[in-house]
């Protein structure tokens, strides 16, 4: 029998269970089993951690992490998103000034800022719930900094860095990263930032966020050039590459104690080109890849060594299947690009926006050109920015009409939710069990949804970014629906549910999370890592900076479905929802607060 089979064979049993409400349903068995599923803090669910999740990496709280990673599974596949803008508070004591105080321009900019953003979390206690989260972001001239701790010893500090008096559009921020706890050298009371103005200078910064003091630790020598943009590599040594304004990518050590590094190699793309719209990223601390506009190399990637940079590959146009109108040339322009699981893959696979609006999966180890193509073809923007999220999904931001697309990449081995139950119904928030209690993985709830058609989606982060003092923000006219680009995307770990978009003059936080979740008698676990206050900010009358929005979007047909028309989709407010919604989720795998479509009429074409 399998309760008495001995417990290297009940994990090996559990690496072949589907869902993590299987682990739950085998622990009630019998009290044996139990033992064996709980022992060593539920070190079981790692088995299934591993197996459903591969190449995320998660601390040591097994069972809590098999919660968040399926509850954010089942958010991406109701397209359960809740959007809010991060707003630092109006209030001068609760932020710390460092640098400068008072600036004064010297130009009269009348174009929003672009944002940069980076973001990390690391979980430095002895729960799940113990975490810190670190998120920075470039608002024109200045550096915007969150650091939040979770969990027992929960606090949260903004900074605003400025070390300039004269500031004119050429200070503006167009690079930034956070260093990573790893980074050799690192103080572990200190916040670590490299980041790079267009005008040329690229600096490494030491913030003190106890006291509000700031050290320059490193000045990064471009040779009086402008910035287009910078990328860093992961690992405890990571290499900086600044893109610059002639074509060419320089290469810095990072770790080294010189106060002026000097680049220790050059990448030139092409010397009488221009570099803007040419994108350059980092696959692995040892691969480069970057977007020349040239027809016969239009995608180029490098092996970065100690002593060398050699080239490995190179991606012609013509090897493409791009869709190309009858008269026109194809364009070679590479706007993004992003390595997929790039610990476990080495760099190997990633994603690349190409100039015919489609993106296409590359994989190093294959003779292809490329392996598949994402399009969506009711959307003619170019793609600025690409994420991937999860370990079968990629977000992507567009260049305009305000557009964040959600694609599935359906990887291998990838967690499946239709196999999945969802959490107790619930359309209240009122009942809240004791802080200590936590909820099971899914045992309860809806029937299977496999049967429930599988839709790409679209988001429009279309309200306009809210005024936010002593910011730079440069609209002149009332603020009116934004229809601009989505500049950036970062989220703080592999982990995380959360997306920050960075749009003009803000930065959007994008959560995946189910409503179900959010509402049953355990929704707290859900809600308190997402500093979610529904009752207070989900009113659809509030008029707070930070309340959640009603977010609208579109299903995307298939590239091939060129005679359907796409289905929009707007959301409701968390205290509108009502028992037709829950059943509309019920019978369609939709989140409760997008509303139910209108059935079509005779009238109305159908599909």
């Amino acid at each position: 029998m399998l309760s008495r089979l001995p417990p290297e064979i009940i994990y090996l049993v559990a690496t072949y269970l589907p869902t993590a409400s299987a682990l739950a349903r085998l622990a009630q068995t019998c009290k044996r089993l139990h033992g064996i599923i709980c022992a060593e803090n539920w070190r079981i669910f790692r088995a299934f951690v591993t197996t459903r999740f591969p190449g995320i990496d998660s601390p040591p709280f097994w069972r809590d992490a098999a919660q968040a990673l399926t509850s954010r599974s089942r958010a991406l596949d109701k397209h359960a998103v809740i959007g809010r803008f991060v707003v630092h508070p109006s209030e001068r004591a609760h932020r710390v000034h460092i640098g400068s105080n008072q600036t004064t321009r010297t130009d009269n900019p009348t174009l929003g800022y672009r944002p940069t953003i980076d973001s990390y979390e690391v979980w430095n206690g002895t729960t799940w719930a113990d975490r810190k989260e670190v998120l920075a972001w470039g608002a024109a001239h200045e550096i915007v900094m969150l650091i939040k701790q979770h969990g027992k010893s929960e606090n949260r500090k903004w900074l605003v860095f400025n070390d300039l008096d004269m500031i004119s559009s050429h200070d503006d921020i167009c690079g930034l990263h956070v260093l990573r706890p790893e980074h050799y050298g690192k103080e572990a009371d200190k916040e670590h930032l490299i980041f790079g103005r267009m005008r040329g200078e690229l600096v490494h910064l030491a913030i003190d966020p106890g006291d509000g003091t700031h050290e320059h630790k490193q000045r990064f020598e471009t040779s009086g050039l402008e910035l287009e943009r910078i990328d860093l590599s992961q690992g405890s040594d990571p290499i900086l590459a600044a893109h610059l304004s002639n074509g060419s990518v320089a290469f810095y050590r990072t770790t080294t104690s010189d106060a002026v590094v000097q680049p220790f190699g050059n990448l030139r793309i092409d010397p009488g080109a221009v570099a803007r719209n040419k994108y350059s990223k980092f696959l692995s601390p040892s691969r480069f890849a970057v977007g020349t506009g040239r027809h016969e190399d239009a995608l180029t990637v490098s092996t970065i060594s100690q002593d060398r940079i050699s080239l490995e590959r190179e991606i012609a146009v013509d090897n493409l299947d791009l869709d190309v109108q009858v008269g026109l040339t194809p364009r070679a322009t590479v706007s993004a690009i992003s390595p997929l699981h790039a610990d476990s893959s080495a760099g190997n696979v990633f994603l690349a926006a190409w100039g015919d609006r489609a993106i296409r999966l590359h994989d190093l180890r294959s003779h292809q050109a490329s392996e598949f193509t994402y399009q969506d073809p009711t959307d003619q923007n170019i793609t600025y920015c690409i994420h991937p999220f999860g370990y079968n999904r990629f977000i992507t931001g567009a260049g305009g009409d305000a557009v964040v697309k959600i694609f599935d990449l359906r990887m291998p081995k990838a967690y499946n939710y239709l196999d999945a139950r969802a959490s107790p119904v619930s359309t209240n928030n009122k009942s809240h069990p004791s802080p200590r209690d936590k909820p099971a993985p899914y045992t309860n709830g809806i029937h299977n949804t496999s049967n429930f058609p599988r839709k790409d989606f679209s988001l429009f982060l279309s309200h306009p970014a809210p005024s936010q003092p002593n910011l730079v923000q440069r609209r002149t006219r009332a603020p009116r629906s934004y229809r601009g680009a989505i500049y950036t995307m970062s989220s703080p770990s592999p982990l995380s549910p959360t997306i920050y978009a960075g749009i003009a003059d803000g930065v959007v936080r994008l959560d995946f999370a189910s409503t179900d979740d959010l509402n049953s008698p355990y929704g707290n676990w859900y809600r308190d890592p997402l500093d979610l206050d529904i009752e207070h900010l989900g009113n659809a009358s509030s008029v707070l900076p930070e309340r959640i929005l009603q977010l609208s979007g579109y299903e995307r047909p298939e590239p091939r479905e060129t005679n359907r028309s796409s289905k929009l989709r707007t959301q409701q407010a968390f205290g509108s929802i009502g028992e037709e919604a829950v059943k509309n989720e019920q019978l369609t795998g939709w989140d409760r607060r997008w509303k139910p479509l209108e059935r079509p009429g005779a009238w109305r074409r159908q599909g």
